[in-house]
């Protein structure tokens, strides 16, 4: 069966002498993978249409029963030539694909989220913050997958955050300094302006998120309580974070 998609290629690897192993997130179909044959020789067919971050619209062909789809042919729609051009942006950039490689289930359509890939990475070819647009991303990127976290009350008592709270990554929420027994262990404290912000970004819209002027201590807390709630929900830390991280200390 032959079918068309519009997708954001999200990682690639060369297999053999000339053939890739694609994973692209899809329009119609979301995240699918997929070989292309001859795709490091044949210009005509492929040209950069399977390098990351491009948005293009691809040939598909499937058989029933294989997992893999096989790719014909890519057409460049969105080339994000700045992205790849600029270390901070492309380590950046690294970290939202693999983020919704890890957290996108296979194979299920979700038109919001391939939107907020392709609207973010544009902006990001142009962004001169790209730590702040990864945030962004992030808190986005979850929330439309099912995996926000609650903030805005104590999970014990009810009280809303008004106050410093601390983030439960077991639980997927705050608690209260007065609801919450020590461990002994870190923990990831949240200020009221930190859980304002988050709140703001969810309810913005994309295209007026640079409105919003965060301090450093609120972007170092959501910083600490992201990484915390991802690390619990994937069982790992991500790869390109480290990447990332080498990448702010040498720019």
């Amino acid at each position: 069966m032959k079918s068309k998609v519009q997708a954001i290629i999200i990682d690639s690897m060369n297999l053999g002498e000339a053939d890739k192993l694609v994973t692209f997130f899809s329009r119609e179909r979301g995240r699918l993978q997929g070989t292309a044959r001859n795709a490091r020789k044949s210009f005509k067919r492929f040209g950069a249409g399977l390098e990351l971050f491009t948005h293009a619209g691809l040939q598909l062909f499937e058989r029933e029963h294989q997992e893999l789809v096989r790719i014909e042919s890519a057409d460049i729609m969105f080339q994000p030539i700045e992205i790849n051009s600029d270390l901070r942006r492309m380590s950046t950039g690294s970290v939202m694909l693999e983020l919704v490689k890890e957290f996108a289930p296979p194979g299920e359509r979700s038109i919001p989220v391939f939107h907020l890939l392709a609207d973010t990475l544009r902006i990001l070819n142009e962004s001169d913050a790209p730590h702040f647009l990864l945030r962004i991303f992030e808190i986005k990127l979850l929330s439309l997958l099912g995996y926000q976290p609650r903030l805005d009350h104590c999970l014990s008592c009810g009280g809303s955050a008004k106050r410093q709270m601390i983030f439960l990554t077991m639980k997927g929420g705050v608690l209260c300094p007065d609801c919450m027994v020590s461990s002994g262990g870190d923990q990831v404290r949240l200020s009221s302006g930190a859980i304002g912000f988050y709140y703001q970004v969810l309810r913005m819209d994309l295209s007026k998120i640079s409105r919003l002027k965060p301090s450093v201590e609120i972007m170092e807390e959501l910083d600490s309580a992201f990484a915390a709630h991802t690390f619990h929900i994937l069982g790992k830390r991500l790869r390109t974070m480290a990447f990332l991280n080498h990448c702010k200390m040498i720019t």
